[in-house]
Order: C-alpha cells, then sequence, then structure tokens
C-alpha cells in the first residue's frame, strides 16, 4: 500500500510541475489575445487607427521575439523555478500598467512587459517536460503544451469580450493581474528544475560557452527549415485568430459582436482538441512529416474559403474557424523536433530558436495587415471599426493563405526525426 501510493507520487510529481508552467503559458495566452476583444474600446481610449491599433498589439511581440534566443541560452543554465516566478509578477506588472493606462505609450509599455515575461512560458515548460518525461511522450507533451496556449486564447476571446462588457477592459486587466500573482506563488512552491538523474546533463549545459550553444543550432540547417515552417504555420493565428479576426468577423461578415468573438475562439477550441490527438497520433505513428504537411495544407484550403467565399453564414464560419484550429497543429509537432535534430544540451535554445520564428511572421503581420486595411479604405486617420468594409480585410488578409502555403514548402526540406532524438535520428537515421 506504501509502495503504491510511494510510486504514485513518482508518476503524478512531473505532471504537477510541467502543469504549473503549462499554466502559467495558459495565463499568459489570455493576457496576449485580450486586445482582440476590447478593439473598440482600446480606439475610444486611445483614438488610434487600425495600424495603431495593430501596432499596441504588436508590443507584446517585438520583446516576445528578440528575446527567445536569449530565454534559451538562460533556461538551460539557470533555474526554471525561479524564472518563471520571477516572470509571473511582471507579467501582473505588465496588466497592471496596461489596465491604468491614460495614454498609448503607457498601454504599448504594459504590453511590453507582458511581452517580455511570457517569452520564457513555452519554452519553459517544453523543457521541463524534456527533463521530466521519458522521449517518446515528448510529440504529445508539446501538443498538449501548445494546446493548453489555445485554450488560454479561447479564455481570451468570448469570456473575455463578455468581462469587458460587464466590468469594463480596465478591471477585466487587473483581475488578469491578481490571477498572475497566485500562479507565481504555486509555482515557487512546487516546481523542481529536473529529477535527480537530470544532474549531469544540466552541468554539461551550464558549462557550454553561450556563444557554442547558440552556434550547434544556427549551424543546423534543420533548425532554420523547422523554424520558417513554425513561423510560416502559426502567422495566420496570430495576426488573425490574436487580433483581426473578431472584427472580420463583425465589420466585414457582419455578426454581433459576441458572436464574432466565440467564432474566432472556436481557433483555439479546435486546437485545444485537435493539440493532443495529433502529439498522440504523432507519436504513435513514429513520423513528424505527414502531419506538418497535412496541417500546412489545410490552412491554406480553409483559410481561403473563410476569406474568399462570396456568402458566409455564421455556422459556416463556426465550422471553418473550428476546422482551422485543429488542423493548425502542425506547429506544436516542429517544436518536438526542433528538441529531436539538436542535443540534449542546447534544446531549451534549439526550441526557443522555433518559438521565436512562430511568432515572428504573425507579430510582422499584426501591424502590416493593419496598414492595408487603411491604405485600401481610404481612410488614414482614426475612425470607427464599422468604417471598415469586407474587401478592405480581404485586400490586407490574403496574405494568410500564403504563408500556409509556405509551411508546405518548407515540409520538402526538412527530415524525418522518426521520434528519435538528436544521436539516433541523426547519426543512424537507419536504425
Amino acid at each position: 500500500m506504501n509502495e503504491g501510493d510511494t510510486e504514485q507520487q513518482i508518476d503524478a510529481r512531473p505532471w504537477l510541475i510541467w502543469g504549473l508552467a503549462a499554466a502559467y503559458f495558459f495565463s499568459d495566452y489570455f493576457a496576449r489575445v485580450a486586445p482582440s476583444v476590447m478593439l473598440p474600446e482600446l480606439h475610444t481610449a486611445f483614438q488610434v487607427t487600425a495600424a495603431g491599433l495593430g501596432s499596441l498589439s504588436a508590443f507584446f511581440y517585438y520583446p516576445y521575439v528578440a528575446m527567445q534566443i536569449p530565454v534559451g541560452l538562460i533556461i538551460d543554465r539557470h533555474s526554471i523555478r525561479n524564472l518563471l516566478t520571477f516572470m509571473s509578477i511582471i507579467t501582473a506588472l505588465g496588466c497592471m500598467v496596461f489596465a491604468l493606462a491614460p495614454v498609448l505609450w503607457i498601454a504599448q509599455l504594459g504590453r511590453f512587459l507582458i511581452g517580455f515575461s511570457a517569452a520564457f512560458a513555452f519554452v519553459s515548460a517544453l523543457k521541463l517536460a524534456a527533463v521530466w518525461f521519458p522521449p517518446a511522450r515528448l510529440g504529445l507533451l508539446a501538443c498538449l503544451t501548445q494546446t493548453l496556449g489555445m485554450l488560454g486564447a479561447a479564455v481570451g476571446e468570448a469570456p473575455v469580450s463578455l468581462l469587458v462588457a460587464g466590468i469594463g477592459w480596465r478591471s477585466t486587466m487587473m483581475l488578469m493581474a491578481v490571477i498572475f500573482v497566485s500562479l507565481a506563488y504555486f509555482i515557487y512552491r512546487k516546481v523542481q528544475d529536473h529529477p535527480p538523474t537530470w544532474h549531469a546533463v544540466h552541468r554539461r549545459a551550464s558549462e557550454l560557452p553561450v556563444l557554442t550553444s547558440l552556434w550547434r543550432v544556427l549551424r543546423n540547417p534543420q533548425a532554420w527549415w523547422i523554424a520558417l515552417y513554425a513561423g510560416f504555420i502559426f502567422a495566420p493565428t496570430a495576426a488573425m485568430g490574436e487580433l483581426w479576426g473578431v472584427a472580420y468577423l463583425e465589420h466585414g461578415r457582419h455578426f454581433g459582436p459576441h458572436a464574432a468573438a466565440f467564432a474566432n475562439g472556436l481557433i483555439f477550441i479546435g486546437w485545444g482538441i485537435g493539440g493532443p490527438v495529433t502529439g498522440w497520433l504523432t507519436d504513435r505513428m513514429g513520423k513528424r512529416k505527414p502531419l506538418m504537411l497535412l496541417s500546412a495544407f489545410m490552412g491554406m484550403v480553409i483559410l481561403s474559403i473563410l476569406l474568399f467565399a462570396p456568402e458566409l453564414s455564421l455556422w459556416q464560419a463556426y465550422v471553418l474557424l473550428f476546422l482551422f484550429g485543429m488542423t493548425n497543429t502542425g506547429v506544436a509537432v516542429a517544436y518536438a523536433v526542433s528538441a529531436e535534430v539538436n542535443e540534449k544540451p542546447v534544446i531549451g535554445t534549439s526550441m526557443a530558436f522555433t518559438n521565436m520564428a512562430s511568432v515572428i511572421v504573425g507579430a510582422v503581420l499584426q501591424p502590416v495587415i493593419g496598414y492595408l486595411i487603411d491604405v485600401h479604405s481610404g481612410l488614414g486617420v482614426a475612425k470607427a471599426m464599422s468604417y471598415y468594409q469586407l474587401d478592405d480585410f480581404r485586400a490586407a488578409m490574403w496574405i494568410l493563405p500564403i504563408c500556409s502555403g509556405l509551411g508546405i514548402f518548407c515540409t520538402i526540406f526538412i527530415r524525418e526525426t522518426y521520434c528519435r532524438p538528436f544521436e539516433s535520428a541523426l547519426t543512424n537515421p537507419g536504425a
């Protein structure tokens, strides 16, 4: 009885440790996408154009992208528990600054702080998964981690839309700050950096010079192709799902505001279902590339229909957005591949490099799409969102299915790892 209890505790501990890191990623995500359901309120509060709103949202991504390589190098060398605790507090501070901002630049500072701290969330969760679980589960855990982020984004859509309507956008952001402070407490109390058997590997990583770690990743052509794939596949979710989707559905397709928020949130709900299925399936198949290719192809087809169908009913939008989310999960498979094509001492750096690419394209597209909407509409000044028409959105968002098509191109150059880590997948591919 006692021995069984001990075994249960040992089995549960990795899930708790990974789960708390993933919970921070989940919470970061709904802070990340919250502006997408606050656009009219933010427009009124700060009196900016569509391009200005895109720029405000993109202030999350500037530090997020810039910090990815440093984050990978840092988490390969320092305590993940301490890093995540401190970053949870910084995220809370960012939410408070955003909530209290009287002018646009202070709101941008709040978004900057949220993006800076969020840069540590995903890679830390993946590093803990790689440390605490056997390699055979890495595909599943990568998809589960990304799935929790997508579910966080779903919380950042319809439910936050209702909160904003009920208590206002400033109070909603203050409530998020309270959540992050609470999360910091639990991370500090429960997360452990690695099991006893990991000490030797961890020590080898910390002894590597920083530039050596970085060079080991950057000299690997596979790391670049995987990163490009992740960037192109995730760009439509970042650009549409995290910012412009609600506005497109409400003002381009003339759905109600809450219906538009719910429809856009279905991207992330679809991810919540498709992510674990994809992770289980890729591990079960013993292959990565087929699901990566299918994900890119489905994204190109579904986005083309969603944007350019002459008529689109609410239920058709629900189905298309749900299917897009459910099949966009190839990006999570790419994270598993990025860990498999590099040596263990640098997997944090490797996954951070891929994560940087997965958001950098979307980060660029958010303000670019806003700019193209302004150019096509001919407004060029701060006007209500209702001034924009369907053709204005189409003139800007045609880029999104092109990104998925570029993801298909990238898969041509990605080698199949057969779900095996660096030593067996690349040095002995026929084994």
